[in-house]
């Protein structure tokens, strides 16, 4: 959700700017101060191109009568959506995206141990009315191990994202992620981002709800909580390779939910550097299909991102 207020700036709301960033497959996406486009004067193309790090520390899952070993974690996702203007109401979006998130583990065990997906952006953003705006996007794509490339790791899910402008300092949001594959199909969320103060903003859109204090213009602390999810395809010998036939090409649900502070500093006017840190305070592999639950421990983590806009 929090990628609506991406296009509320290019529609001409300035002071509804957003710094931080509909859902992904629990819901997942993300943001920092896009470039502003104003419907009076359509720009011909916009770019977006955001980059994330982390790693998590070492744990053990735990499950029901398994032992999965110790794992830490490494994750990575590149994303790049170029946006020309159709016109003063419509701008079309495509793009790419590639996210990894690896587990290196002492051993064997029922966890994947990584999960990728390389997938296209599609969509548009549009504004239905002078305080309506509204965002779809298509991601179809390859989600899964990457073991071996296979038709059964294709998918294509789909997020749609409603914003109502109350005035410059309110802003609701209303968005459903559609993913067939996952353990729940259709999932809806509903946001808000509030500036009760010049420098206090409540802004809980997912998958990142934050409070936000603006330090100075070039500096923002923030409070919150951030959610990595998907849905992937397991490899045709996954399951035999863990002594588990039944997870061969089995369909995984993943959450990680984290929290702490961070940091986000607007080095350049289109360039922001956020860093982050606290405990992933939830993660779990759920192989709903085969009724395998995986969960592990809180453990701490160190994100850091860049966002340009230009």
């Amino acid at each position: 959700m929090t990628a609506i207020c991406a296009f509320i700036k290019r529609f001409g709301m300035e002071s509804c700017c957003c710094k931080s960033l509909i859902i992904v497959p629990l819901l997942g996406a993300l943001l920092t101060m896009p470039v502003m486009v104003s419907a009076a004067e359509p720009t011909a193309v916009s770019h977006e191109l955001d980059i994330t790090l982390g790693t998590a520390g070492r744990t053990a899952p735990l499950a029901s009568n398994r032992n999965g070993g110790f794992i830490s974690e490494l994750n990575m996702d590149a994303k790049y959506i170029v946006s020309p203007q159709m016109n003063k109401d419509l701008l079309f979006r495509c793009g790419a995206e590639w996210q990894r998130i690896s587990f290196p583990a002492r051993q064997q065990s029922a966890e994947p141990d990584k999960l990728q997906q390389a997938n296209a952006i599609v969509g548009f953003d549009s504004q239905l009315a002078e305080q309506w705006l509204m965002r779809f996007e298509l991601q179809p794509g390859l989600y899964g191990d990457f073991s071996r490339f296979s038709w059964r790791s294709f998918d294509a899910p789909v997020n749609l994202g409603v914003a109502y402008l109350v005035d410059a300092d309110l802003q609701w949001f209303f968005g459903l992620r559609v993913d067939i594959r996952s353990q729940y199909p259709v999932l809806p969320a509903v946001g808000v981002r509030w500036k009760y103060t010049d420098v206090w903003t409540l802004d809980l859109q997912l998958p990142n709800p934050r409070l936000l204090y603006d330090a100075s213009d070039k500096f923002q602390a923030f409070l919150g909580a951030g959610i990595t999810a998907g849905t992937y395809m397991a490899g045709d010998h996954f399951g035999d390779d863990r002594g588990i036939p039944q997870l061969n090409h089995a369909t995984v649900d993943y959450t990680e939910v984290r929290l702490g502070p961070g940091l986000s500093w607007k080095a350049r006017p289109n360039l922001t550097l956020d860093a982050e840190g606290g405990y992933v305070v939830y993660r779990t592999w759920n192989f709903f299909d085969q009724h395998i639950n995986l969960n592990s421990q809180p453990v701490p983590y160190l994100q850091l991102a860049v966002h340009s806009r230009f």
